[in-house]
């Protein structure tokens, strides 16, 4: 038994060092609790975040690992971010992926999430959401009709479900949720208690879902480096009591 807490207190250590390092290269006192007030922001609003039953969930539904990616159709970012999260979904049959409708950048990008939701009435969110992204150059409403046209949707259905309020409602929760956990670009990922922005990469995204995998989580890290000698990490621990 002693083996086996050593060899998970190992991996422990090894995937923190990983994720930390890049997603903090000069951790000090203020990023440390930084990222504590943060990882209590997400689990504050873990139900919203993860469970909304209105979100329409990619993967499997009963995965222990759900990966949230706010994003803009008008982000180029969240374009080549699109490899990233089907790479995720083929590589990785445990997982649920959830993508918020975040049109940040113009009117355009509220077309085409309205557009995007209405499409997932009628069973076809994913398919059309991969079609706009890929499309070259921007988007026009036009050009996200004839990509519904082609997936065979009843577009009728799809413009009365465009301008139904349940639909500006679902995008208006998006971005109460949103600036309530400071996004304020795309893509950002939730994973877990771990927020990342930018486009991060596939290595990235895979290495803190297997934090979460391994039940990791912000305060272990934490606690783990004031166990280590960390004088900082061990100042927010006492702070917030994290025993």
């Amino acid at each position: 038994m002693g083996l086996l807490v050593e060899i998970k207190n190992n991996i422990m250590r090894y995937l923190i060092i990983v994720i930390f390092i890049f997603y903090s290269s000069n951790v000090n006192a203020s990023r440390l609790e930084q990222l504590y007030l943060e990882s209590e922001i997400i689990n504050n609003n873990r139900e919203s975040l993860y469970y909304d039953p209105i979100d329409i969930v990619i993967g499997n539904p009963d995965a222990k690992v759900t990966i949230v990616e706010f994003f803009d159709y008008n982000c180029g970012y969240c374009e080549l971010a699109l490899d990233d999260i089907n790479d995720l979904l083929e590589q990785n049959p445990n997982i649920r992926v959830i993508l918020k409708e975040y049109p940040i950048l113009n009117d355009n990008s509220y077309d085409l999430s309205k557009l995007s939701l209405a499409a997932g009435f009628q069973g076809k969110y994913f398919e059309f959401h991969n079609k706009v992204l890929l499309l070259k150059g921007k988007v026009t409403y036009d050009d996200a009709i004839k990509i519904a046209e082609n997936l065979g949707l009843n577009i009728d259905r799809l413009e009365e479900d465009y301008n139904s309020k349940q639909v500006n409602d679902m995008i208006a929760n998006n971005k109460v949720l949103g600036y309530s956990l400071a996004v304020t670009g795309t893509p950002a990922y939730f994973i877990g208690d771990i927020k990342l922005e930018g486009l991060v990469g596939l290595e990235t995204l895979q290495e803190v879902i297997s934090l979460i995998e391994n039940d990791i989580y912000v305060e272990d890290y934490i606690i783990e480096l004031a166990r280590g000698g960390d004088s900082e990490a061990y100042k927010v621990m006492v702070r917030y009591g994290l025993f």
